[in-house]
């Protein structure tokens, strides 16, 4: 079986639907907190975005993240890390500082990198197990306890089902979670 091929179709998906809300959203949307226990929407596609950058760079190539680059450094804000185990009120301060254009731009350069990657690595690569400690040693904010409780089920297992995992299904279980959200704005939006 090609697993880096159905990985990199997956991927290719995720990407989509990270610039389908980044995209569709209007800018009171971004902001927006479709019920009071929900993150605002600019958050989540952000974080999204982060953690496939955090899962294939950090961790998977031990390589810089996109955000590391001076271009995208903006991208970073305070204690956000990737989204893991972040406070509400530095998620919130994430959706109201960083743009959805800006969040939109850099779904698409990473696509852009991430994809080819992908199409090259060897299958044998990904039924590499991962050990998530050593893979971010670089990063010692990743492993604050909030952070560490909420990724530490990925310590251990197969390259493949890392990057299932973070970058495929918790980004769809993300997207309906965004799609059923933002339906509830609009449909609550005056007329």
């Amino acid at each position: 079986m090609d697993a880096s091929g159905l990985l990199q179709f997956q991927m290719n998906g995720s990407f989509g639907l990270l610039t389908d809300i980044a995209e569709g959203a209007s800018d009171a949307e971004w902001k927006a907190r479709p019920f009071p226990r929900a993150n605002l929407i600019g958050f989540t596609v952000w974080h999204g975005a982060r953690t496939i950058d955090w899962a294939v760079n950090c961790v998977m190539r031990g390589a810089p993240e996109l955000v590391d680059d001076a271009k995208w450094n903006d991208l970073r804000l305070g204690e956000a890390m990737f989204g893991a185990g972040t406070s509400r009120e530095t998620a919130d301060a994430v959706a109201r500082s960083i743009p959805r254009a800006r969040v939109a731009a850099y779904v698409k350069a990473l696509r852009q990198e991430v994809v080819p990657w992908l199409t090259a690595l060897p299958n044998d690569e990904l039924a590499k197990t991962i050990d998530l400690r050593a893979r971010q040693a670089s990063k010692p904010e990743y492993m604050t306890p909030s952070a560490w409780a909420e990724i530490e089920d990925l310590d251990g297992i197969p390259g493949w089902q890392f990057l299932a995992r973070p970058c495929i299904s918790h980004i769809r279980v993300h997207y309906g979670e965004l799609k059923s959200q933002l339906e509830a704005l609009r449909a609550a939006a005056p007329a």
